[in-house]
């Protein structure tokens, strides 16, 4: 019985809840379908755009496989064989070189950039996309691009501002640490590290070991800015005395590699004189334009850098470690090369280059500063060995890749370098030596180099004390964003940007020594801080942009 009335009661109970529940006929049903559709709705486009990627990756592991590289050599061999007829011949060639040298490099960019394995980090996507998006910016007017570029300088140097430079903080610690009475002794290292400081009567090496690696960025950007200042003067006394190239067209030296790519020049393009195919190639050339490209590569390397994006990859890494490194090579290689032009005069290719590229050699020295000062942006006529087209290119590759540490990212811009290079020693702007040296030995001096990114010794116990002593209240913090300071940081790059845009190329070199002076001035007065380092990169910025 109590049973029997539990159950009724149930039964009752349940009953009763139906109309209550009738109230809200559906409420819950109606929502929960609501909250699925809108989730669904709001998924869509994402899912979508996701199952694209995918595609688009399943795609390009295709495209960029070996076999399809073998078929692209096996394509080359089969035209140079077998008895075709020369149009066959050029179209495979064309494929085949097309493939390797083009549509591979740019496919495998474009798979970094889309990678989403975990074994690619942020970083790498961020160079490589930076490196891809030159490439399609290129297309566009000279002065967009150099508006993005300027901007993005802007930009970044607002993001990264500091003004308290590190001499300010290395002097406060020591000022702090003598206030606070604690004596502590001299560990070994900073025994030996002082002692040698002191010990030292050689006085470059005295007064470069008490820089921090920053002041040495500095004076890296001086150094650089003093080589091709230097160099473009040479450039002209070397073209100015050389009579035979004055008076006429000197027989240049036979050059083996440019006689093989001007064959390959014929059979790719069918054309029976290889001056024909000129057009073609250099439009490939513009339409890739390798060597700004490689400059987006670098400066989304800068940005990864400040803002530790490459995690532990890039931590032993320092933006300006990587810039100092960088500098001093490309001062390396360009003095190398103006001494080696300068040793020996080298016939140009060009038929009556001098009568193209400068005045008669003046009366009066005073003219001869004046000529020699006028930046040789379009290059000279004996200036060969080294290439400097090659010697920056190859800076800038060698800083990006590292970087990035991508072997199919720097197989990639290896590739297309190689191109450019080709296409420069067919075009006989170049001995095909003076592109195959000015590659090699810069490679060969950022390898030389490379103990420059390590901080000092005495740097690196300034650094340690400072963790130790809990330094961070000394900490140089970046003051409030505010008119004035958007004005300091707008004004180098609006220059920068107008000297690329606007002003004619012959006041390049004035708007060169004007940055430097400024710099020097700053760095006298305040150390190196970031208004300094957002100068020195304005002024890469326009000084690489007239020389490519």
């Amino acid at each position: 019985m109590a049973a029997k009335s539990r159950r009724k009661n149930d039964a009752s109970s349940s009953t009763s809840k139906t109309p209550s529940s009738d109230m809200n006929i559906g409420a819950y049903d109606v929502d929960d379908k609501d909250n699925m559709d809108q989730k669904y709705n709001h998924g869509r486009f994402p899912s979508t755009l996701n199952r694209s990627i995918d595609i688009i990756q399943s795609c390009l592991r295709i495209f960029t496989s070996m076999k399809v590289s073998i078929t692209a050599i096996v394509f080359i061999i089969a035209a140079s064989v077998f008895d075709l007829s020369e149009a066959t011949q050029s179209k495979l060639i064309q494929i085949g070189t097309g493939y390797l040298f083009i549509a591979k490099p740019l496919l495998s960019t474009l798979a970094i950039c889309l990678s989403n394995k975990a074994t690619t980090a942020w970083h790498e996507r961020i160079i490589a996309t930076g490196f891809l998006m030159s490439i399609i910016c290129n297309q566009f007017p000279k002065w967009l691009s150099s508006f993005v570029a300027a901007s993005a300088v802007f930009a970044f140097g607002l993001a990264s501002r500091q003004f308290v430079p590190m001499q300010q903080l290395d002097s406060d610690n020591n000022t702090s640490s003598t206030n606070s009475g604690v004596t502590q002794s001299k560990s070994p290292a900073k025994r030996n590290a002082t002692t040698s400081s002191d010990d030292n009567t050689n006085p470059f090496l005295k007064f470069w070991s008490r820089l921090n690696i920053k002041e040495r960025a500095a004076i890296g950007t001086l150094a650089v800015v003093v080589s091709l200042l230097t160099e473009n003067f040479l450039i002209w006394v070397v073209s100015a005395t050389y009579k035979p190239g004055i008076v006429g067209s000197p027989t240049p030296l036979q050059d083996n590699g440019r006689i093989v790519l001007e064959a390959l020049a014929k059979k790719l393009w069918n054309v029976e004189q290889s001056w024909m195919a000129k057009r073609p190639l250099q439009k490939i050339r513009d339409t890739l334009n390798v060597q700004y490209a490689l400059v987006s590569a670098l400066g989304a390397s800068f940005v990864c850098l400040e803002l530790q994006l490459g995690g532990k990859k890039t931590s032993h890494r320092s933006l300006t470690g990587v810039a100092l490194h960088a500098l001093i090579t490309l001062a390396s290689a360009r003095l190398i090369r103006y001494i080696s032009f300068v040793l020996t005069v080298l016939p140009s290719q060009v038929p009556n280059c001098y009568r193209h590229h400068f005045p008669p050699p003046p009366d009066n020295w005073k003219d001869w500063i004046l000529v020699g000062m006028l930046p040789s942006s379009r290059g000279g006529c004996n200036d060969l060995i080294l290439s400097g087209h090659a010697t920056v290119t190859s800076t800038i590759a060698c800083a990006a890749t590292s970087v990035s540490s991508n072997t199919s990212f720097s197989f990639a811009v290896w590739t297309l370098i190689a191109l450019d290079y080709s296409i420069e020693a067919y075009q006989g702007l170049h001995y095909s030596v003076d592109m195959f040296l000015g590659g090699i030995v810069t490679c060969l001096l950022w390898h030389l180099t490379a103990p420059l990114e390590i901080e000092g010794e005495l740097e690196q116990l300034q650094k340690e004390k400072r963790r130790k002593e809990g330094g961070g209240g000394n900490a140089a913090r970046a003051p409030p964003l505010d008119a004035t300071v958007v004005a300091m940081y707008a004004a180098p790059a609006i220059l920068a940007f107008l000297i690329l845009a606007v002003f004619p190329e012959a006041y390049v070199n004035y708007f060169a020594i004007g940055y430097s002076l400024v710099a020097g001035v700053m760095f006298k007065k305040d150390g190196f801080s970031n208004l300094l380092q957002h100068e020195l990169l304005c002024m890469l910025m326009f000084t690489i942009g007239v020389y490519l």
